[in-house]
């Protein structure tokens, strides 16, 4: 298994249907085995604690409950490869969950993005869907906070395990991105298509109320967006980009000045 994680409209969606052109990789966009392993591990640990020590269970039956619900969240998988997508795989303690249930060696794509361009891609996708949009609530959003925490706690960590994608660099060179990504998880390359990209990993945007949130287009090109967010908007995101760009080896830090 591979995590993909990072920011927000930092081209996961774009990256997960170039993969999945590779019959040994099998992806199926925003997945919540993170969070039902997480919540699994909670209650073995403090809800269940109790019968489950009285019975003597209490590290035998964890150990074999998570390490058994991927295969089972994943039980019509295809491709030697499963790509688990959830953005905060990387914080600290998930990351440690996975390498004691999933794989001691696993290893992680984390995308990220200049936090302008994200939120002012958030606000163009909302006007073409006639979606309500608010720069004072989704720069006050906790699983948008903690997603940019998560990100740049993970640029500073250093972890040789994970690999930082940018956006810009996914779409304007993706022949070489991806060549990087095949060669930090230690898998054989695959020749895609970066021409013509047919969408084949889809999610649920209308009942999730994010109408073309995930759609890609076939050419794989930076789409042109005249947001113009206000300064104090800015101003906050050029903050958060220098933050985390600033960790980060081997990534364009034009954007992070």
């Amino acid at each position: 298994m591979v995590l993909l994680a990072g920011l927000p409209r930092t081209g996961s969606t774009l990256l997960q249907n170039l993969l999945a052109q590779n019959p040994d990789v099998h992806s199926e966009g925003n997945s919540a085995l993170c969070q039902v392993m997480w919540d699994a591990k909670v209650s073995c640990e403090h809800n269940a604690a109790e019968p489950l020590i009285g019975a003597g269970k209490d590290i035998s039956f964890k150990q074999d409950l998570l390490r058994a619900i991927p295969s089972i969240y994943y039980s019509d998988a295809t491709g030697k490869i499963v790509l688990d997508k959830s953005r905060t795989w990387v914080q600290g303690d998930n990351l440690l969950m996975a390498r004691e249930y999933l794989d001691v060696e696993i290893k992680s794509i984390v995308m990220v993005r200049p936090l302008d361009e994200i939120v002012a891609s958030f606000a163009r996708v909302a006007n073409e869907s006639n979606s309500s949009f608010s720069y004072e609530a989704l720069m006050a959003d906790r699983e948008f906070i903690r997603e940019v925490h998560v990100t740049f706690c993970a640029a500073k960590s250093k972890d040789p395990s994970l690999v930082f994608v940018s956006y810009d660099e996914l779409v304007s060179d993706p022949r070489n991105t991806l060549a990087r990504i095949y060669n930090h998880i230690g898998a054989e390359p695959f020749v895609h298509n970066v021409r013509k990209v047919e969408q084949t990993v889809f999610e649920d945007d209308e009942r999730n109320n994010m109408v073309g949130m995930h759609d890609i287009r076939p050419e794989i090109a930076k789409q042109a967006n005249e947001v113009v967010l206000p300064d104090w908007v800015k101003a906050a995101c050029e903050d958060m980009t220098h933050a985390i760009f600033s960790e980060i080896d081997g990534i364009d830090r034009a954007h992070a000045a």
